[in-house]
């Protein structure tokens, strides 16, 4: 009789009407995608299913079966009610539609790149032949990115409305058609009605993650603080683009952004942490209200509210619960909530994965961590044993139980599999505990009182510094990552092997937890003390190696196409001569310059209110303290990009000085900068011959930066009987064709030209011409754009010169 009890227990509708319903739910979502037809269609069978289901569910197997074919067939009766009709009512019933004008609200946090900002506007007005006609919708908006637009603006849009299929890529345009735009705003031109709309819990919630993210900025160097902002606030908006090619290559995207991978890792964290305090439930507890203000904290944006309902759904079955079955029923209860709120979200790759990661880690973290204990237990003793599985679990086992399942996800996804991606997790997961707890610590320390925070961060520093070397270093190995892609039809098959595999390799033995570490305190305290000495040591070293070391530098950034310089004298002063087009790129390229430590420049140079020059700038302004900001005088009308950078300064107490013909700047010892040359602030019909001008010469080392001055500025500064010659010239302009002249050049008799330009530009940039005038004079030419990032260093009597990319040769 008992077995006969037991046995009914195991299909009991109590414990399995969740996950039965939960699946077929989801399988009715996705089938109401692909049967369509009207509500109520699908309505009708659900009735009666239901109704069977409740009057069987106690008879185990025929009742769930049927309240999971219920749960299906409202599953396709959301998806189908979920579809936005075609009518004169809807936004995107006029695609097509050429020279409108809308009137909406911003209805989510702008995602502000480099050059541009992407809106969604919840649209309520379209302003179409002179009449006002209601509609509905969202459209979707990119506009430049100055000036700044907020969240809960009211903004007047005129363009084109055009369907996401003109954007060209048709993967994305189904992506922004599953969450709900179907209309994309085409040549933009914004202007900001009213900017105080919005919820108001959503505008709190996004100044508390402003606040966050300023704290980060002020407190680490880039591209450390992108790092850690993706890591702790979900937003990788910040991060270079090369360095976040190689988080793609080595399989590490999970741990920038907050997905199911990021936060079951850190529960997993969590959970070892608190398991040394405290008993199992009330640990599960305390993370649980941990995972909820992390997520206020962050921002609450859809991935992350998505990964903690899927975090507390594992941490409510398997802690507090001690019911696997009801961890999976809680995961679905979870999922179908999301999809019952968006049905579109069961395309959503994030969904997938975030879905993905925590059945893995239900399914394979405890079951493989308890098999590997008792391989191991006959070969070493208790104390190494559970030091060993600690680590290992942390850095491996958890990576691959979540990896079981999304790896087949990103191969359908993506069609690239990481090789680096195992020793990649293996080298930096360990480090994460160490970037999450001193990052989130120097953090929440630094918005109440920010030198206490920017203390914290040095240790934050560490982790991320380490993190971000590794992951550059198996990025750069040979077939770090390969093309490999799984069809529709091949996805299906994988996960009918690992699913035939899983229960194959499932036992009936229950075997217990192993029980928790328990240190001595003595102990505890003696490792936090090696452990503190050691970071202290690097702390020490890494200061030691980055002090200044007695010699110029002048470094040509690579920052695309653009200019940017950075000066660091003998004893450690600093100027900046522009900053390029992209905001991440000249952040990252100085925190690669300067010392970790170093938040501050003494003059930032602007030659002249060109994009390419100055939109850098604005950030960096943000980000550094800066003594004074040298400009040729222009006016704020000048680009928008422009009129940031001088909104910037006035926002953080930045001096604004025009640059003086004949004014020269002693920046050290021996040290000086003239400057040559800066046109009428308006430059004319060319506002590159307005550029700044400047000879930067110590002893016998002299190096011209002429911004992107041509033919008529070098013209000028042939007849003001100015000594040109110089040992280094930055060729202005990008090197075009209408700069750097012959005359000029026999003036200047370089022995180094150097051309900071992009790769591949459309400009044609440098000109075969100017290369040849270049090569006349005897002159060797470096490239950012072939080379990266240009250094120049000297002792006033002899110079270095070293490049990122020698392997790429000279032209």
């Amino acid at each position: 009789m008992e077995g006969y009890q037991q046995a009914r227990q195991l299909i009991d509708s109590r414990y399995y009407l969740a996950p039965a319903a939960g699946v077929g739910w989801l399988v009715g979502v996705w089938l109401g995608s692909v049967i369509r037809q009207p509500v109520y269609l699908w309505l009708l069978p659900s009735a009666f299913l239901v109704a069977g289901a409740v009057m069987l569910w106690r008879r185990g197997r025929m009742g769930l079966a049927l309240a999971g074919v219920a749960a299906l067939t409202l599953g396709g009766a959301r998806y189908s009610a979920a579809q936005p009709p075609l009518d004169p009512s809807r936004l995107h019933y006029y695609n097509g539609v050429k020279d409108a004008t809308i009137v909406g609200t911003v209805k989510a946090e702008p995602e502000n790149r480099d050059t541009s900002i992407q809106l969604r506007v919840d649209v309520r007005e379209l302003l179409l032949d002179n009449r006002s006609v209601p509609v509905s919708g969202t459209a979707l908006v990119q506009a430049n990115r100055y000036p700044p637009i907020a969240y809960g603006s009211t903004v007047r849009v005129h363009g084109d409305i055009v369907d996401p299929e003109r954007l060209g890529n048709s993967g994305y345009a189904d992506y922004l058609k599953r969450q709900g735009i179907l209309s994309v705003i085409e040549g933009p031109r914004v202007e900001v009605i009213d900017a105080a709309g919005g919820s108001l819990i959503m505008r709190a919630l996004l100044r508390l993650k402003d606040s966050a993210r300023h704290v980060i900025a002020n407190i680490l160097p880039e591209p450390h603080a992108a790092l850690l902002t993706g890591i702790l606030l979900g937003d990788d908006s910040g991060m270079p683009r090369t360095l976040s090619e190689d988080f793609r290559r080595t399989g590490m995207t999970h741990i920038i952004a907050i997905s199911g991978f990021n936060i079951a890792v850190l529960i997993a964290l969590l959970d070892q942490a608190t398991g040394l305090l405290l008993p199992r439930r009330p640990a599960a507890l305390i993370i649980m209200v941990f995972l909820i203000l992390y997520a206020a904290l962050v921002g609450a944006s859809a991935s992350v509210v998505r990964a903690t309902l899927m975090g507390i759904a594992y941490l409510a079955g398997m802690r507090l619960l001690g019911r696997p079955t009801l961890v999976v029923a809680g995961l679905l209860t979870a999922s179908f909530m999301m999809t019952l709120a968006q049905p579109a979200a069961l395309w959503d790759v994030g969904f997938q994965l975030s879905f993905a990661a925590t059945l893995g880690l239900i399914l394979y973290a405890d079951p493989w961590t308890q098999r590997f204990d008792q391989t191991i237990s006959p070969y070493l003793a208790p104390d190494a044993r559970r030091r060993i599985i600690g680590f290992t679990t942390e850095a491996g086992i958890v990576t691959l139980a979540a990896q079981m399942l999304t790896l087949p996800l990103i191969l359908y996804h993506f069609g690239r599999l990481s090789l680096a991606s195992l020793p990649a997790n293996f080298l930096v997961l360990p480090a994460q505990p160490g970037v999450m707890m001193a990052g989130g610590l120097a953090t929440l320390v630094g918005l109440l009182f920010l030198p206490a925070g920017q203390l914290i961060g040095l240790v934050a520093w560490i982790f991320l510094h380490y993190t971000i070397s590794t992951i550059r270093m198996l990025a750069q190995m040979p077939g770090a990552s390969v093309p490999l892609a799984l069809s529709s039809t091949g996805l299906v098959v994988v996960y009918l092997l690992i699913a035939a595999g899983t229960l194959l390799a499932r036992t009936t033995d229950d075997a217990r937890q192993a029980a928790p570490a328990r240190w001595l305190v003595s102990k505890r305290w003696v490792m936090a003390y090696l452990a503190g000495l050691a970071l202290l040591a690097i702390l020490i070293s890494a200061w030691l190696i980055e002090r200044p070391d007695g010699r110029l530098h002048v470094a040509f950034l690579d920052v695309g196409q653009g200019d940017a310089i950075f000066i660091q004298t003998p004893n450690g002063r600093q100027v900046l001569v522009d900053g390029g087009r992209y905001p991440s790129v000249v952040l990252d390229q100085l925190g690669r310059q300067m010392p970790f430590w170093d938040r501050g420049i003494d003059i930032v140079i602007a030659t002249h209110p060109d994009a390419d020059h100055v939109a850098g700038l604005v950030s960096v302004l943000d980000r550094y303290r800066i003594s004074g900001l040298l400009t040729n005088g222009a006016s704020t009308d000048a680009d928008p990009a422009f009129e940031a950078l001088l909104l910037a300064a006035e926002a953080n107490d930045i001096p604004v000085m025009p640059a003086q013909t004949g004014e020269v700047i002693t920046l050290d010892d021996g040290v000086r900068m003239e400057v040559l040359h800066t046109g009428p602030p308006d430059g004319g019909d060319n506002r590159n011959e307005a550029s700044i001008v400047v000879m930067l010469t110590y002893d016998q080392l002299s190096v011209l930066l002429t911004g992107d001055a041509e033919a008529m500025a070098e013209s000028e500064l042939l007849r003001s009987g100015h000594t040109l010659n110089a040992v280094v010239l930055k060729a202005g302009h990008h090197g075009s064709n209408g700069s750097s002249g012959q005359e000029f050049l026999r003036a200047v008799m370089p022995q180094i030209v150097v051309i900071s330009a992009g790769r591949d530009n459309s400009y044609g940039h440098p000109h075969p011409a100017m290369l040849e005038r270049a090569t006349a004079v005897g002159a060797t030419i470096l490239r950012t754009d072939l080379m990266g990032t240009i250094a120049v260093e000297s002792d006033g009597r002899q110079m270095w010169w070293e490049v990122d990319h020698p392997v790429l040769g000279t032209p």
